[in-house]
């Protein structure tokens, strides 16, 4: 009788180990997820995330990339410190150090990528006007440009290629349609000293 209550006791012993030890497993293991934005909190859709163990830390690198709403998730890292770096054309890259623990306990990964102007720029704030005051553009020298037009307002980046300016409207504040991320807007200078710009069949003489 002795026997077998040692053995049962054994056996469950044996059992609550392996209970242990599987949580154990599933708890040093972590999820995380985050959002890429531009910097007019846009989601950016199609960004590559690399995941790297920071130091000594255990695991290999994942890669992942964000839905049409910009929004990833990793699974399955180790617990602790984790390198997060975002990249994607036409954007500056950004990486950030996150510490990664149990299970759906871990905040969330906010990155904004700056955008990076293609093409030419201005060297200085360059504006175009109509004889009605809009449509009106101005250009910094950043590679960043805001506008009117009769149905609202926005503003984006740009480069210059030739005598054209290749405008990606970011935010606007009109016609939701208008405007698409995915499609720049083409808009030519009247010659190749930039004295005035067309824009809708207006043409807009520099200020």
């Amino acid at each position: 009788m002795r026997r077998a209550i040692r053995r049962s006791c054994l056996v469950l012993s044996i059992a609550i180990g392996l209970v242990a030890t599987g949580v154990a497993s599933v708890d040093a293991q972590g999820r995380t997820r985050g959002k890429v934005t531009d910097e007019w909190d846009n989601g950016l859709e199609g960004v590559t995330l690399l995941a790297e163990p920071e130091g000594t830390g255990s695991g290999g690198p994942q890669t992942t990339t964000t839905d049409d709403k910009g929004e990833f998730m990793f699974v399955g890292l180790a617990r602790g410190d984790w390198s997060f770096t975002a990249t994607v054309d036409g954007y500056q890259g950004v990486r950030l150090i996150s510490a990664i623990s149990q299970l759906n306990t871990n905040r969330p990964i906010e990155f904004e990528l700056p955008a990076l102007a293609t093409g030419g720029r201005f060297r200085e704030r360059t504006e175009f006007e109509a004889d009605g005051g809009t449509p009106k553009f101005r250009f910094e020298d950043d590679g960043t440009f805001e506008f009117e037009d009769a149905d609202g307002e926005g503003e984006g980046t740009y480069g210059m290629v030739e005598q054209s300016a290749i405008l990606i409207v970011r935010d606007y504040d009109g016609p939701d349609d208008k405007f698409s991320v995915a499609s720049p807007v083409i808009v030519p200078f009247g010659d190749a000293m930039f004295t005035s710009l067309t824009y809708e069949g207006a043409t807009l003489p520099k200020k």
